[in-house]
């Protein structure tokens, strides 16, 4: 494999249910069973300083965290809250929200996605491409597949449907970005990675 400042080499295979986005501080443990197609189960942990700060909804699934340590600091439909140990909150499919780490431990937090849609692959491909080329995903490496993992951020949906999937999807593909993703998915698991 050639090496350029975007793909830096790398061999070591990564684990199939473990996944470290470490520029945003977290980590994904899969405790549900692969060929369940009703729940991806998960712990959750984010660094102090990290979580998903940007506003996004799952527009036909929902989400159940419960908060096993640490402080989960939540927005949900703009209103602020906080997750200590042994609180719960559900989103029901549509919710706007964010997930944050603010405080100075670590967050430790139990994860259910229901159904589980794509989200086992956008994981493992997201942490494929981070460990690969050593940042996060942009745009146009995300959008060929962000309608698809039923994932949108927080302007109106069928916007996002026209502007990610009819523009930015394809544009991306076009310029190679789609064939990226999964091929440093690929490398990184040792065995062909569609979607």
């Amino acid at each position: 494999m050639s090496t350029t400042p975007d793909t830096p080499a790398r061999t070591r295979r990564l684990s199939e249910t473990e996944f470290s986005f470490a520029p945003t501080g977290e980590r994904f443990v899969l405790r549900s069973d692969p060929s369940d197609t009703s729940v991806l189960a998960f712990d959750f942990y984010v660094e102090p300083g990290g979580g998903v700060k940007d506003n996004h909804r799952h527009r036909s699934q929902s989400e159940h965290l419960r908060c096993i340590s640490g402080t989960l600091d939540v927005t949900v439909n703009g209103a602020p809250a906080q997750l200590g140990p042994g609180d719960e909150v559900d989103l029901p499919p549509g919710t706007l929200h964010t997930l944050q780490n603010l405080g100075d431990t670590e967050v430790h937090c139990h994860v259910e996605y229901r159904p589980a849609g794509r989200n086992r692959e956008w994981f493992q491909m997201i942490a494929a491409y981070i460990d690969r080329t050593g940042k996060e995903p942009g745009l146009l490496d995300l959008a060929p597949f962000l309608v698809d993992v039923d994932l949108y951020l927080g302007m109106p949906v069928w916007f996002q449907r026209i502007v990610l999937k009819g523009i930015l999807g394809p544009i991306g593909t076009l310029l190679g970005r789609r064939r990226r993703m999964l091929a440093c998915a690929a490398e990184a698991y040792g065995r062909p990675f569609t979607w």
